[in-house]
């Protein structure tokens, strides 16, 4: 075969819609992020649970994942310490008495992380967002620790 006959890879990829070019739309990325800082403010106040130190670790992933596939990488100190605060919970199984809390420098820690991912969901292409997503679903059946280079 020749080199002139060979399918490129990217004649097998379909080209990107419009609407997986434009960011994601304004109300769905707002519907998030409120979401999101909810979680936050639910650990802040002692009301936190598997529920919201899941998903905010998931925003610690999407964002270094989005910003490293956009070549806007994001600050891998301030993504290790978020994981770092949010990991705590795993050795607790939140049976004891009251909700989970983040202390002050993990929540400031983790607000800095979520206007990063603000910034995120408000500019880049919603093909950045899916692409996150299925590389977080692979981490999640795979047997990394974490999906974060190491220091």
């Amino acid at each position: 075969m020749s080199r002139h006959s060979s399918p490129s890879r990217k004649a097998a990829r379909r080209p990107l819609t419009r609407e997986q070019l434009l960011p994601l739309p304004a109300a769905k990325a707002r519907a998030l992020s409120l979401e999101q800082h909810l979680a936050l403010e639910a650990m802040r106040h002692g009301h936190g649970g598997v529920e919201q130190v899941v998903m905010l670790l998931r925003v610690v992933y999407l964002a270094y994942f989005m910003g490293h596939a956009a070549r806007e990488p994001v600050d891998l100190a301030l993504l290790r310490e978020a994981e770092a605060a949010l990991e705590r919970f795993g050795l607790d199984d939140g049976s004891g008495e009251g909700g989970w809390m983040l202390d002050a420098r993990g929540c400031e820690v983790i607000a800095r992380v979520l206007t990063v991912h603000d910034r995120q969901l408000a500019w880049l292409p919603a093909f950045r967002y899916a692409g996150a997503w299925t590389r977080i679903q692979a981490f999640i059946s795979g047997d990394a620790q974490s999906p974060l280079p190491p220091a």
